[in-house]
């Protein structure tokens, strides 16, 4: 019972939630209110840290091995190769972030345009970076450990594990639909991604740094184009 009310709880009501707050957010910018993303930060880290505790909690008291759960780290064939598709995707992300630099302004506007209203909680000076990166190493931490490695274990009790990896993704892109519906397959792709190299490595590691990563040099990235896009307005 307390693993079905835990994997409702972060995977349905907290999502739930979030979306509800997004709207709510989303009028108030209407309405002309301003968006305080540090402190919008500050609550989801806490909240986020929050579950992380829980799931912990629940974890502990049903006495299972921490390997279960993915806090494993076996130097195999499987995990080097998953060292090394890490390492290449870390590498990707970090090209495509020099890139903004080179932009043309009609690449700004394209890349503001994908962001669409995502961009409202996006950084726009060094001190809301600085927040955003704790957010990102939340991320990273606690949404690997809660949607692959508790909810992966929860879901190989009725299906496959690669199934579950799939129902992993899945949930985890429909969790971030306030980013908007168009985002939606975008995010179920990065999360399949997460889940494959869970399932690969057999570790969470992996996954928790490349989460990590990603969220990290989206927010610098969102932080440039953004600039950049403010420049030109203003000049």
């Amino acid at each position: 019972m307390p693993d079905h009310l835990f994997i409702f709880s972060f995977a349905v009501i907290y999502p739930v939630a979030g979306f509800v707050g997004y709207r709510r957010l989303l009028r108030k910018v209407a309405a002309g209110e301003p968006v305080d993303r540090k402190l919008l930060y500050l609550h989801t880290v806490i909240w986020h840290w929050i579950f992380f505790i829980l799931g912990l909690i629940v974890w502990t008291l049903s006495e299972r091995p921490w390997a279960g759960l993915g806090f494993t780290f076996d130097l195999d064939t499987r995990f080097m190769i998953g060292v090394v598709l890490t390492i290449a995707a870390v590498a990707l992300l970090f090209a495509q972030l020099r890139q903004v630099a080179k932009a043309t302004q009609e690449d700004i506007n394209r890349a503001l345009g994908e962001f669409g209203q995502v961009a409202l909680i996006m950084p726009r000076n060094r001190s809301e970076l600085t927040r955003f990166d704790v957010l990102s190493i939340t991320a990273g931490i606690v949404e690997e450990t809660l949607w692959r490695g508790f909810l992966i274990w929860y879901l190989i009790q009725f299906m496959t594990i690669w199934a579950a990896a799939v129902a992993s993704a899945v949930g985890f892109g429909i969790a971030h639909g306030y980013q908007g519906l168009a985002n939606v397959p975008r995010i179920m792709l990065v999360g399949a991604v997460f889940s494959g190299l869970y399932v690969l490595s057999g570790s969470l590691w992996l996954p928790m740094i490349l989460h990590a990563a990603v969220d990290l040099l989206q927010g610098r990235l969102a932080y440039q184009v953004l600039a950049r896009a403010d420049s030109a307005t203003s000049s």
